[in-house]
């Protein structure tokens, strides 16, 4: 890819502050002088700047990366001093090599790399935008660079402030073609000293490997694990969806359902993220609100209930079923009636039938590429939900885990 497709989504998809940048940076030798290895974007917010002190004495300090930190806040938040503190602090770490009205670069002391700090909590941004306005913000100023030459590698890696990277963090996605592969998803790893955080958060974790390992044994090629802390992509690849929702949550699974249909993704085992396992209120849902309820069940001695294993058995039927679904599709309802009346209801709900007519006139490669298309993570998700509401609700995950054929089971959790 060009240079003038990174030019073309800087002046027509990326935020203003970025676009405006865009204008001056061939003319303002300070800013168009820096080179980068390669590049990190972090949101950060009701954060405290021990994370940034984790980064530069970590051996990662000594490349010459650009780490992105974008000090966010949603407009429903009135305090703005937790943002400002951390803001002063991270401008304090070494000395400012640029600045213009939301953003300055500092070359941290005893360090090879560069902290790029955004300002978006003076102007707070829509709270429904909220953590994927911050990472698109960071990841649109890492394409404006990338556009210029400025960032040598071709992959983009987005974090959270909660996360420990590994040593061979950046080095792990160098040996694998930007041609076949669009994105990765890093191993991770929760844990927390306070043990009652720590024993929710491994229930959590496990839900979310079993989930994978349920996508994977159907063979559904969505089967990857969507968390925004242990996330890379191709530059490439990102401009060619548009970069990142603008979702206050969400918004690493919505990309990298877009970036699984533009190749693959793959998941690098061996290059382990620690995240540290804690409560949060900061997005609607996700890790920190599943954690908070799992504690709570917990302390009225209620289970953790989550998906039953059934739903993927039902899934990978569907799934086979599907390839020869072109050649059947002028008797869709025989074709229907080898599956299950709730699997054939959950496809009908989700459109599915419109779908298919509508490829009337394309060829079996077309039909089965526009069927993988459509397919996708999230109709997947709405289609296991269809059956769950239909048939088979939510189970204790440890029953759920001793009845999975797909997932070994770990009785000591």
């Amino acid at each position: 890819m060009t240079n003038r497709h990174f030019t073309k989504y800087i002046q027509q998809y990326s935020e203003p502050l970025i676009q405006s940048l865009a204008l001056t940076i061939n003319d303002d030798k300070r800013l168009s002088s820096f080179r980068f290895s390669d590049v990190v974007v972090i949101p950060a917010y009701k954060e405290s700047k021990e994370f940034i002190n984790r980064f530069l004495a970590s051996k990662l300090a000594q490349l010459p990366v650009l780490v992105i930190v974008v000090v966010n806040q949603p407009d429903t938040e009135v305090d703005k001093e937790p943002q400002t503190t951390l803001y002063n602090q991270l401008l304090n770490v070494g000395e400012h090599v640029y600045s213009c009205d939301n953003l300055t670069i500092v070359a941290p002391e005893n360090s090879q790399c560069h902290l790029c700090c955004i300002n978006a909590f003076s102007e707070p941004l829509p709270s429904k935008q909220g953590v994927g306005l911050a990472r698109k913000l960071g990841t649109d100023l890492a394409i404006l660079f990338k556009e210029n030459d400025q960032i040598k590698s071709d992959w983009i890696h987005s974090t959270d402030a909660d996360a420990t990277l590994p040593e061979n963090y950046f080095e792990a996605v160098a040996p694998l073609s930007t041609k076949e592969y669009t994105a990765v998803s890093y191993n991770f790893f929760h844990m927390s000293l306070d043990r009652d955080v720590h024993a929710a958060n491994l229930q959590y974790e496990t839900a979310l490997r079993y989930y994978v390992a349920g996508l994977e044994y159907a063979k559904s090629s969505y089967a990857f694990y969507t968390i925004g802390s242990a996330l890379a992509f191709t530059a490439q690849a990102y401009v060619q969806v548009r970069g990142f929702p603008k979702k206050s949550a969400g918004e690493d699974f919505y990309l990298l359902n877009k970036l699984a249909k533009q190749g693959r993704v793959e998941f690098l085992n061996d290059s382990v993220i620690l995240i540290e396992a804690r409560e949060s209120n900061r997005v609607p849902f996700g890790t920190g609100p599943t954690v908070s309820k799992i504690m709570e069940l917990d302390k009225n001695l209620e289970p953790y209930c989550y998906y039953h294993p059934e739903l993927f058995i039902e899934l990978k039927v569907c799934l086979q079923h599907f390839e020869i679904l072109w050649q059947q599709r002028l008797s869709l309802d025989s074709w229907m009636s080898k599956l299950s009346i709730e699997a054939q209801d959950s496809l009908t709900e989700n459109g599915f039938i419109t779908f298919v007519n509508k490829q009337s006139g394309t060829n079996q490669e077309q039909f089965n590429k526009q069927l993988l298309v459509w397919f996708d993570a999230f109709k997947t998700l709405k289609f296991l939900h269809g059956l769950r509401e239909r048939k088979y609700q939510d189970i204790p995950l440890n029953e759920a885990l001793e009845k999975a054929c797909f997932y070994q089971y770990d009785s000591s959790l």
